[in-house]
């Protein structure tokens, strides 16, 4: 099973990441345009159980561009604070994800591995940079997600 595959497939269901332009580990980097990037896959973590499963965790990183103002926050009808909307959309990513762990709703990693928990590493999106050499001026929010898994492959009898 590929699990980058899966975690594709899993992630093009919130439509944030459905409805935008979105990449795996390259990008154009655009306003709206998003960035999964994988960080480390199947990482073995200290525990190992008697009949040869492991635990494991797969850890990615979803980006998302989004075009930045340079204006003060106004509070005012039909006005409208664009990096507050935009910061939003990105806090929309981060909601669907913890809502997902809590429906126990997970990428299929295949008949081997059974994911135990998904989640976000932060509460809200991190502001990874900005990026003022393209127009418009772009920042780069940032989700990391990890899921943790027990990986039966190895798994000495069933």
């Amino acid at each position: 099973m590929d699990k980058n595959q899966a975690i594709i497939d899993f992630l093009f269901q919130c439509p944030q990441l459905r409805d935008n332009p979105t990449f795996f580990n390259f990008i154009n980097a655009k306003d709206n345009n998003k960035q999964i990037v994988t960080t480390s896959n199947d990482k073995i973590l200290d525990t190992s159980f008697i009949d040869g499963s492991v635990e494991k965790q797969f850890t990615f990183t979803i980006i998302d561009f989004k075009s930045i103002e340079y204006n003060a926050l106004v509070n005012q009808a039909g006005y409208e604070d664009e990096n507050m909307v935009d910061f939003l959309d990105t806090q929309a990513i981060i909601d669907w994800i913890n809502e997902q762990d809590n429906l126990r709703n997970y990428p299929n990693f295949g008949s081997d591995c059974i994911i135990d928990e998904m989640k976000t590493t932060n509460d809200n999106p991190s502001i990874a940079g900005v990026d003022s050499s393209v127009q418009p001026t772009l920042a780069k929010y940032s989700i990391n997600i990890q899921i943790k898994y027990i990986d039966n492959s190895k798994k000495l009898w069933y």
